[in-house]
């Protein structure tokens, strides 16, 4: 369900669609390991929701690319994996990662280090 949002100018006016989102967002601070073609990167998870992450890295993404990473939550040895997630947004260190491939387990165990707030 969206909304819309009146944009008032000088000009004509316009109407700008909304859609919220459709996840909860949750503030985590997990290490992370991505690869893709060109290589491997570190950085982190700075927030998550059911359907994906946001990132933050030294390494520069493009929106469409797909990458494979690897979750390490709160400095754990033990991975959460990723198979395939794609960039949705670009800025800077940050993007927007959705989720393609992942396993039900590695699901579950992401709800459960979330504290099932999904």
């Amino acid at each position: 369900m969206g909304g819309t949002i009146h944009q008032l100018s000088e000009q004509e006016p316009q109407v700008l669609w909304r859609e919220p989102r459709r996840s909860v967002r949750v503030v985590v601070d997990f290490r992370i390991v991505v690869a893709n073609k060109a290589g491997l990167a570190s950085g982190q998870v700075i927030d998550m929701t059911a359907r994906g992450c946001g990132l933050r890295l030294a390494k520069a993404l493009k929106p469409g690319q797909y990458l494979t990473l690897m979750m390490y939550p709160g400095g754990s040895p033990a991975a959460v994996p990723c198979d395939v997630g794609r960039v949705q947004w670009a800025e800077g260190d940050r993007a927007g990662l959705a989720f393609l491939s992942l396993s039900h387990e590695n699901e579950r165990r992401l709800h459960q280090l979330c504290g099932d707030r999904f």
